[in-house]
């Protein structure tokens, strides 16, 4: 949850001028015979974006907040609850969803409340459901009040009809931060036989997560909470964190492990979504450590608020990608965006591995033509399989044709003979700016450890000015043999790969521009390229 005023973010968009670079074999502009023809010219395209999104949910108007799915077993659907971003103080509205590919409705279920009162904005929660009665608990922000956040409830009988339940509110225990008290979460704890309430908070000047039980959803009793630590774990109720606060918690079981993840708020680019794992609610909570070494996130820093919801045989891990590119004074990308969602499975130690939902994979199943514009160095072509290398340390790339449609770009990336090649998108004619999704293979980047990056460069042949963008962990297979899944709907582009890593970002100048494929160092193979529209 955020929890200061809110302010749209402004999209730049720079004047896109100049000619193609010198030196590149460039090809003839004039289409190809027959109905598979494709837009072949590389001049730069502006797109003012607006309107709804239909893969990565966005409203037509305004933006996903912190995302609150509740599956609902009579009628088989997700529903997505999510604080409304318009100007409106945060209420809290519902799409529904069978599959997180496609999505129906724009309600309001609650409105923030009256201006002066505890809920004048409305903050994260968590959907519940004992009897025949559904419960909504949410935060209630006022910072002109002391406590500024309380933990509030709303009942209702069918998901969509919502009364608040002013009695029900619950202020922060003797101990926590009063000002800070927010993202309730609550489950039902078989070993308890009771009902248990996450709450973010502060305690003793850390981050910590209070805990409530109760057998009715209605009288709570406080009990040990959960509490952050930069040493590794000694405690049981401890996480090895440095978190300054641990917002919009979820906690679920898998098999015989317990999760438990958080989005870590620091100022500082570690600002993601988090998770632990454990054997049990109470902890120990540990990071997830394999082969691979250590991981503890999901995707990179375009995924916040992250929560989770399950039909029982599939869970999904959804959280919001911010509409901007750049950070605001207090280091934070700008609040909401677009819903993102990821399937989570687990691996044979426990560790959760997001990869694409079945049904938006399936989505886009018409194969469109694409073309190999031109190219620049060592390239190579043998029916649609690519070999580029790099020469004397200069980056060698192929540029294709632009999209001009919401599309899943599927592709094998052997790096058997390299460590440093990527994606490239705004690949037209003014190479001032490029947005690379680069793979380095290394761990001599500055996180120590193979990565995706998100770059922001200033040139097409790769040796100018690059800017870190984005960033997350990548999992190099024994044979460096990559299957990456690119899902691209307007300024947004999420990457899978191995079915094992996602990493989201926001690109503008990548909708309906050309992009290439490259190569930084040594050679790569790229086979089974394919690019589908739904």
């Amino acid at each position: 949850m955020k929890t200061n005023l809110y302010l749209f973010p402004a999209l730049c968009f720079i004047a896109l001028l100049t000619s193609c670079k010198s030196g590149e074999q460039t090809l003839p502009v004039d289409k190809p015979d027959g109905p598979a023809s494709v837009d072949r010219s590389t001049s730069c395209t502006m797109v003012q974006e607006t309107g709804m999104f239909q893969t990565f949910y966005k409203p037509q108007q305004g933006f996903v907040g912190d995302p609150m799915s509740y599956y609902n077993v009579d009628d088989k659907k997700y529903y997505l609850f999510y604080l409304y971003e318009n100007a409106n103080r945060h209420p809290i509205y519902v799409t529904k969803t069978s599959d997180y590919a496609t999505f129906e409705g724009f309600t309001e279920i609650l409105p923030a409340g009256a201006a002066g009162s505890q809920d004048e904005w409305i903050g994260t929660g968590s959907f519940m459901k004992r009897g025949q009665t559904y419960y909504c608990f949410y935060t209630g922000h006022n910072g002109n009040l002391n406590p500024a956040e309380k933990v509030m409830v709303a009942t209702s009988a069918d998901l969509l009809n919502w009364t608040k339940q002013p009695t029900g509110t619950i202020q922060a225990s003797v101990g926590y931060d009063q000002n800070n008290f927010r993202d309730p979460h609550v489950y039902w704890d078989e070993s308890r036989g009771s009902y248990v309430m996450l709450v973010t908070t502060r305690k003793d000047g850390k981050g910590a997560i209070a805990r409530y039980v109760s057998t009715d959803l209605n009288s709570w009793s406080i009990i040990d909470p959960l509490l952050a630590t930069a040493a590794p774990a000694v405690g049981k109720h401890e996480i090895e964190t440095d978190a300054e606060i641990l917002e919009c918690p979820d906690i679920f079981k898998m098999g015989s492990k317990w999760y438990l993840t958080f989005s870590r708020i620091n100022r500082d680019e570690h600002r993601k979504t988090f998770y632990r794992i454990a054997d049990s609610p109470d902890g120990p909570w540990r990071i997830c450590r394999d082969a691979d070494g250590h991981h503890e996130t999901f995707d990179g820093l375009f995924l916040y608020a992250g929560k989770t919801a399950t039909d029982g045989t599939t869970r999904y891990l959804s959280g919001w990608c911010s509409t901007g590119q750049t950070v605001n004074s207090n280091n934070e990308l700008p609040w909401s965006g677009s819903l993102i969602s990821h399937t989570l499975v687990q691996g044979p130690m426990g560790r959760l591995y997001p990869t694409i939902p079945a049904a938006i994979n399936n989505k886009f199943n018409k194969e469109l033509a694409f073309e190999k514009l031109n190219a620049v160095g060592n390239v190579s072509e043998n029916n649609k399989t690519y070999s580029i290398t790099a020469q004397s340390g200069a980056r060698s790339y192929a540029r294709f044709n632009r999209n001009t449609a919401s599309v899943k770009m599927s592709l094998t990336i052997d790096a058997s003979q390299s460590d440093h090649f990527g994606v490239s998108f705004g690949a037209c004619d003014d190479p001032s700016e490029l947005y690379s999704i680069a793979f380095d293979l290394t761990s001599s980047n500055r996180w120590g450890m193979p990565a995706l990056f998100m770059n922001r460069e200033t040139g097409l042949g790769g040796t100018a000015g690059k800017t870190e963008v984005n960033f997350t962990p990548l999992i190099v297979p024994a044979n460096k043999v990559f299957d990456v899944k690119i899902v691209i709907e307007k300024s947004i582009c999420v990457i899978y790969v191995n079915n094992n890593v996602a990493f989201t970002n926001r690109i503008y100048k990548m909708d309906q521009n050309p992009w290439t494929i490259y190569a930084d160092q040594g050679t790569i193979k790229v086979n089974t390229m394919k690019v589908e529209k739904s």
